[in-house]
């Protein structure tokens, strides 16, 4: 008898979770800025760093909030018009030289300054800067 009590609850149990939830995903989509720097273009700091500046006319108004990734290709110093060899994510230390970056809400800044006491070096060849920003959606 009590075999016959538990069965429509057991049925009930097999009933509620065929329930659909139905939930709204908002995308927004990232924005991709890529610029080349030619060997001639960096600065040099008073402090022998080497930067260069990258005007960014959308991080108007830019906060902690939003995202900024900024990546950088090498390209071989034999080659200089055939395809980068590869993206990196910056900050990076390559060839005893740091590569990091600097934003604010209307420029991206690459800075390359030696590590452990070595001279700063700019690149050989041109780079490509890619810049992603990623909106932060609240």
């Amino acid at each position: 008898m009590k075999t016959w009590f538990y069965l429509p609850l057991l049925l009930l149990g097999f009933i509620l979770p065929g329930c659909t939830k139905t939930t709204n995903e908002v995308v927004i989509p990232n924005q991709t800025i890529l610029f080349e720097i030619s060997p001639n273009d960096w600065g040099q700091d008073s402090d022998g760093t080497f930067f260069y500046s990258i005007p960014v006319s959308e991080l108007n108004n830019v906060n902690q909030l939003d995202g900024v990734i900024v990546s950088m290709a090498r390209y071989s110093a034999a080659n200089p018009t055939v395809v980068p060899q590869a993206f990196e994510l910056l900050p990076q230390v390559y060839n005893n030289q740091s590569y990091f970056v600097i934003h604010d809400d209307q420029s991206v800044e690459v800075d390359i300054k030696g590590v452990n006491g070595a001279a700063s070096q700019k690149p050989a060849a041109k780079v490509r800067i890619k810049i992603v920003l990623v909106p932060s959606a609240q």
